[in-house]
C-alpha cells in the first residue's frame, strides 16, 4: 500500500466488502476547525440581523423624511395661494396692470442653485437641464433619485455623492414662484423706468390693506397722461374707502384727484408758510396755478372732464 493511500474495509451482512479509496490531497473535515466557523456562521447572523434592523430603521427614517417634505411642500402651496388670491384683486381692480403667477415657475433659478450645489463636479449642464425640465424641486427629485441617477450618464457615482453631501440644503430649498407683470398687455421688463413706476403704483394702490396711503412724489418718472389715464382714475375709483396724502409738485393730483384738503407750502426768509382750503376755493387754486407745475394745464382738463360728466349726469 502506498503512502498517501488509505484502505479501509467496510463489512455489511456478512456477505458484501466495500472498499473506499480516499486520497490524502482531497478536502478533508478538520475537527479544530469546527468551532471557529461555527462562530463565524453565528457572528454573521447576528451582523444579517443587525443590517435588517438598520435596513428597517433606514426605511422608517426615509418615510418620515418624506412626510415631513410633503407638509413643507403644502406649506409652500398654501403661500402661494395666499399670494395669488391678491394678484386676483389687483388683476379685478383695473386692466391696466395684470399679474400672472405659476407655482415652483422659476425654471432659471432652480438650474442656476441646481448649478452652485454641484461645482466642481464636472457634470455637464444639459444634465441638470434635462432634470430641471422634468421636476418641479429637488424634492420630487429626491423621490425619484434612482431613475434620475441613470440619466446622468458617465456621471452617476459623482451625482449621488454631491446630492447626499448637500442633501440638507438642497431639500429646504425652496423653487422660487414665477410671477408675470403685464402693464398695458406687454411685460414689465419691456417698459420705460416711467411706465414700470406707474405699475408699481397701482399695485401699491390696488392693494386695499390699509385706510391710509402716504406717498411722497408720486409724479418722479412719470408724465402726465400715465397719471391721468391709470394712477388719478384709480384714485378716484378708491378713495371713498382710502385715505391719501400726497406730496407733490404735480397739479394733476389735487385737480383732477379732488383733494378734499389742500395745503400749499412756501419757504422764505428760513419762514415756512402753509395756506390751506379745499380745490374749489379761488385762494387755493391760484396757489395751485403759481406754484404747482402744470397747474392751469391741469384746471383746464378739469373743466374739460366736467363738461363731458354734465350730459351723463342730466
Amino acid at each position: 500500500m502506498s503512502q498517501n493511500r488509505k484502505t479501509y474495509k467496510v463489512f455489511t451482512n456478512g456477505s458484501t466488502w466495500l472498499k473506499a479509496d480516499l486520497r490524502q490531497q482531497d478536502k478533508q473535515l478538520n475537527l479544530e476547525e469546527f468551532p471557529r466557523l461555527q462562530k463565524t456562521i453565528e457572528t454573521t447572523k447576528l451582523i444579517l440581523v443587525s443590517l435588517e434592523k438598520e435596513s428597517k430603521k433606514s426605511s422608517l427614517i426615509k418615510d418620515g423624511l418624506v412626510k415631513a417634505l410633503s407638509k413643507l411642500n403644502e406649506l409652500w402651496h398654501e403661500e402661494f395661494k395666499l399670494i395669488d388670491t391678491e394678484l386676483k384683486k389687483v388683476n379685478k381692480n383695473h386692466t391696466a396692470l395684470q399679474i400672472s403667477s405659476e407655482y415652483k415657475g422659476d425654471k432659471t433659478a432652480f438650474l442656476e442653485f441646481f448649478k452652485t450645489i454641484f461645482r466642481g463636479s464636472r457634470i455637464r449642464e444639459n444634465s441638470f437641464e434635462n432634470i430641471v425640465n422634468k421636476y418641479t424641486d429637488f424634492t420630487s427629485v429626491f423621490n425619484d433619485f434612482d431613475k434620475v441617477k441613470s440619466q446622468v450618464i458617465s456621471s452617476t457615482e459623482t451625482f449621488e455623492r454631491y446630492f447626499f453631501d448637500n442633501l440638507k440644503e438642497l431639500l429646504s430649498w425652496q423653487v422660487p414662484n414665477k410671477f408675470i407683470i403685464k402693464y398695458h398687455d406687454k411685460e414689465l421688463q419691456h417698459h420705460s423706468l416711467g411706465q414700470r413706476a406707474s405699475a408699481l403704483i397701482l399695485f401699491v394702490l390696488s392693494q386695499k390693506e390699509n385706510d391710509l396711503v402716504i406717498i411722497d412724489q408720486p409724479e418722479d418718472d412719470l408724465d402726465n397722461q400715465t397719471i391721468y389715464e391709470d394712477v388719478i382714475k384709480l384714485v378716484r375709483k378708491i378713495k371713498p374707502q382710502t385715505q391719501f396724502i400726497f406730496a407733490t409738485h404735480n397739479a394733476n393730483f389735487p385737480v383732477l384727484g379732488d383733494s378734499e384738503q389742500i395745503h400749499a407750502c412756501s419757504y422764505a426768509d428760513e419762514t415756512m408758510q402753509i395756506n390751506s382750503g379745499s380745490i374749489d376755493s379761488p385762494a387755493i387754486q391760484q396757489k395751485i396755478v403759481d406754484i404747482m407745475e402744470g397747474g392751469e394745464d391741469a384746471f383746464n382738463k378739469r373743466k374739460e372732464i366736467y363738461q363731458i360728466w354734465k350730459p351723463l349726469n342730466s
